[in-house]
């Protein structure tokens, strides 16, 4: 008998996180599936040391899922490997650290229909932190520069179109892309989480090509995740650490790709873009010093003040390799 063919291929990559993993697949099972829809749910373990197998084994009876094994840690690695197991038309994806909304498989089906020429698609992610909160977190969980350390993400309740130009572009914990596309554009190994470098962006990295490439996307509202925030992402530490590897991120595209990175999709790239290493370490000393009287005078605009220290600093403390 010949194979169902499959619409649609959820892709969640982990390691060594089995007990939040389990927390995610049991909002999975909740999932409504559109008459009609055929799906799988594919988890890549990448090199776990932990039962996260196991884990998974416990879902066979309650969702079309299976396990595959990247040794080759990393991120990308992870992220491609789902890529060369997915079998459906598009891929989905979503992190080990969420819960799915039960209608974000349907919202995103009814989009691939709603737009079939497009490639790129992407939905709510709502912070959800898990308590203790401090109290000066809770308040600034939307603003900015909390709102991206926990990849806080909601356009509103209109179906637009994704773009650059505002910054209207998904984040890793919930977007979807064509497989046609996919395929084409995988994902850069020298970013996202490794144990050989901490970089973010390499899903904004696969998006900007593919927009490059002509290509375009939509917002998809009804489609949302909540996004788990433990207690010890809720410090001035992990602001300080986010932002820094953000900042190596921004270097290491800046080296790499000069005149070809998403830091220059708006046609603007951003004031720093051109600061020579020594001066980005005289940023570091000047946001150091606005932070400390911003915070004598308990000022809102501290949290920007340390989120750029972090930033500066991990732009200027980027080292090429050749």
């Amino acid at each position: 008998m010949k194979p169902e063919k499959i619409n649609i291929s959820v892709v969640i990559c982990t390691r060594n996180r089995a007990l939040q993993l389990a927390s995610v697949l049991d909002s999975a099972c909740k999932l409504i599936v559109p008459v009609g829809l055929i799906w799988e749910f594919i988890v890549v373990d990448n090199g776990s040391s932990d039962n996260t197998a196991d884990v998974v084994a416990q879902y066979v009876d309650r969702l079309p899922i299976r396990c595959v094994r990247e040794d080759k840690a990393g991120l990308s690695n992870a992220r491609n490997r789902g890529v060369e197991e997915a079998k459906g038309d598009y891929i989905c994806w979503t992190d080990d650290d969420v819960v799915i909304d039960s209608m974000w498989l349907a919202a995103y089906s009814d989009a691939f229909k709603r737009h079939p020429e497009a490639a790129v698609f992407g939905g709510c992610v709502i912070p959800l932190l898990e308590k203790p909160t401090p109290e000066w977190f809770e308040k600034a969980k939307y603003d900015w520069p909390v709102k991206a350390l926990l990849a806080y993400r909601d356009f509103g309740k209109e179906i637009i179109e994704l773009s650059f130009v505002g910054w209207k572009v998904p984040w890793g914990a919930n977007f979807a892309i064509r497989k046609l596309e996919q395929k084409a554009y995988l994902y850069n190994p020298e970013l996202g989480v490794s144990p050989m470098h901490k970089r973010v962006g390499e899903e904004t990295d696969v998006i900007y090509r593919i927009f490059k490439a002509g290509a375009n996307g939509w917002w998809v509202p009804e489609s949302k995740v909540n996004h788990i925030i433990p207690p010890k992402r809720q410090t001035m530490k992990y602001l300080f650490d986010y932002s820094y590897l953000a900042g190596e991120t921004f270097s290491y595209m800046r080296d790499k790709y000069p005149n070809d990175n998403y830091l220059l999709a708006t046609g603007t790239p951003p004031s720093e873009y051109y600061l020579s290493r020594f001066r980005l370490y005289r940023r570091v000393i000047k946001r150091s010093i606005q932070f400390l009287l911003a915070t004598i005078f308990n000022q809102k605009s501290k949290l920007i003040y340390f989120r750029d220290i972090g930033y500066f600093f991990g732009a200027a403390s980027y080292k090429k390799r050749h």
